[in-house]
């Protein structure tokens, strides 16, 4: 993000849509180097309290390996047998 320089109300609103959107698919929305105004703008509005601070990075490097991390590192939410069984029969 450091080539954008300010943000306004409906730019939060888009990103609020698309932490929602992403939210659905079991997606992690992170930021990489947002700029000071529009990080005082994405605190104001509570957007950082929304995505989470450890979700904001310094650099697309930094974006890239702890996402890498976590990919690597954590389980993945493995389906109910409720819906193993749906699953079963339907194939």
């Amino acid at each position: 993000m450091s080539a954008v320089g300010n943000i306004d109300t409906s730019g939060i609103s888009m990103l609020e849509e698309v932490k929602k959107i992403i939210d659905r698919r079991g997606i992690k929305l992170a930021l990489a180097n947002p700029g000071g105004e529009v990080m005082k703008k994405l605190n104001k509005s509570k957007f950082i309290e929304t995505i989470g601070q450890e979700w904001i990075f310094l650099t697309v490097g930094e974006a890239v390996g702890a996402c890498n991390y976590m990919l690597h590192t954590c389980k993945p939410n493995l389906a109910s047998s409720d819906d193993l069984k749906k699953y079963s029969s339907s194939v």
